[in-house]
């Protein structure tokens, strides 16, 4: 696990520790995390590699060209670039402009840039950092634009990408914005939740968070779920074991030209470890001849023997389904809660408030435009603050909200989220969100809690398509019947 910070909580732990050390200390170990990274980048590239520093005018652009001064000291063809002419605004980023100054050193102009790309540099993004709140215009669009057509060899961000929010993981100004794309991020005193979803995955490359020598105490605003914290939830198995060890599980939809997705969500149950599965379609049974362990059940029949029930994978809209939807919210049963029962919600918000009231967990499992419905936002709303729809969602609901998409993001009725470090396009194909459906309702059924259980469920997901870009680099052509044999494969790290 990695704690993740937001904004307000990296600039109280900078600034209580600027008041103790001063800010020279603080940039002065920034700059050397970004000059190691550098270095060590460098030294696999050809010996004349120019490294090419891009300096903006608040302490950002002073880690940068700290790090460019002491790149040189090791030896290494370090050059620096400022954004702005004259001396930078920020008090700590003008004494190291004076100090380079007073060595000899000199600034390039961003007119400059075109020269040196040229030659095919190694870069560092020091333009701005998390305090940007506008979107990038003039020479800052302009070398974004001149690097992205260029041939380099990599960026490193200092703090961030430029252009980038750390708090959400969108480029400021939205579609009309600009950002930097890295290969590296060097992250100062902690992780950003903005690094991790959204559009931020096509920018910040490879994330290394540089602590800075802070101890503190802090806690953090939310996690990273990746392989450790996995690890740590999945429990081997034990000898004396049978199905019932492993919950009955029910899947509620199927209805007529959808039966695929709740096998799909019945699959996916079993990939993940659930004892017995059922599917109940409201058009007749929906069987699965490549499945037989699938058990079929009436769909008004009761609920009993059964542990766990996943509804809405190809549930419909039809009033069958809404009564079906009303006497799962009904039970005293754990749900997953997905696709038309997410818009039956959205379309009957007393049905949100029976939810909201419920003492048994549920999960629910939207996209962004399923999120958008019952929140009453666009889906471009909820893209461009992915972590707070999340968190809105979980309160008004008082189910855990897994938000999919880049970077999915599982938030707490009380409180705290995670975003999922693992999964990748190749999950962009239809069926795909009901194998994951079924994957978190296995996992409840086995006995995790609701707020483990949604991003267990969809790191093992992730992981599941992460497996097969290995094999397939493209990540095209991912069948939703093909993963959760993947999902299998990925629960074995424990």
């Amino acid at each position: 696990m990695s704690a993740l910070y937001r904004t307000s909580t990296i600039r109280a732990i900078e600034h209580e520790w600027i008041a103790r050390l001063g800010g020279g200390v603080l940039m002065d170990r920034a700059a050397a995390a970004v000059s190691d990274a550098a270095a060590r980048l460098a030294r696999a590239l050809p010996r004349a590699t120019p490294i090419v520093a891009l300096v903006g005018p608040g302490n950002n652009g002073g880690d940068a060209l700290l790090a460019t001064a002491k790149l040189r000291e090791r030896g290494f063809p370090a050059q620096a670039l400022a954004l702005l002419p004259g001396e930078p605004s920020a008090q700590d980023a003008l004494a190291v402009w004076k100090a380079w100054r007073a060595r000899g050193g000199s600034l390039g102009a961003m007119d400059d840039l075109p020269g040196w790309l040229a030659r095919s540099p190694l870069l560092i993004d020091g333009l701005f950092g998390i305090g940007l709140v506008r979107p990038l215009d003039g020479a800052a669009a302009l070398a974004v634009s001149r690097i992205d057509a260029a041939s380099h060899r990599g960026l490193i961000a200092v703090d961030l990408p430029s252009g980038l929010d750390a708090e959400t993981g969108t480029v400021v100004g939205g579609a009309q914005g600009r950002a930097m794309r890295a290969s590296l991020t060097v992250t100062m005193i902690g992780d950003k939740p903005g690094l991790h979803t959204g559009t931020a995955l096509d920018h910040v490359g490879r994330v290394q968070v540089a602590g800075l020598e802070l101890p503190h105490d802090t806690p953090a605003d939310g996690e990273l779920f990746d392989e450790a914290r996995a690890r740590a939830l999945l429990r081997p198995r034990a000898r004396d074991s049978h199905k019932g060890s492993f919950g009955s599980v029910l899947v509620l939809g199927g209805a007529a030209g959808m039966t695929g997705a709740a096998l799909l969500a019945g699959r996916g149950a079993q990939a993940a470890g659930a004892g017995k599965v059922f599917v109940a379609a409201p058009d007749g049974p929906a069987f699965d001849p490549g499945q037989p362990q699938l058990m079929t059940r009436p769909f008004d029949a009761g609920f009993e023997g059964i542990d766990v029930l996943c509804i809405g994978c190809g549930l419909g809209r039809s009033g069958r389904a809404l009564e079906a939807l009303e006497r799962a919210l009904r039970t005293a049963l754990p749900l997953v809660i997905d696709a038309d029962a997410l818009n039956l919600l959205a379309d009957a918000p007393g049905l949100v408030q029976v939810l909201a009231r419920r003492e048994a967990p549920a999960v629910l499992t939207p996209h962004p435009l399923e999120a958008a419905r019952l929140l009453g936002r666009t889906a471009r709303e909820i893209q461009a603050d992915r972590i707070g729809s999340a968190c809105e969602l979980a309160a008004r609901t008082g189910a855990v909200a897994l938000l999919k998409g880049a970077g999915s993001v599982a938030a707490l009725p009380g409180g705290g989220f995670s975003i999922i470090d693992a999964g990748n396009p190749a999950l962009a194909s239809a069926g795909t969100g009901d194998v994951l459906a079924g994957v978190i309702t296995a996992l409840l059924a086995q006995g995790h809690a609701a707020r483990d259980a949604a991003p267990l469920g969809a790191w093992l997901h992730g992981r599941a398509a992460d497996l097969w870009q290995r094999t397939h680099p493209s990540g095209a052509g991912l069948s939703a019947a093909g993963l959760p044999a993947l999902v299998t494969e990925a629960i074995q790290l424990q």
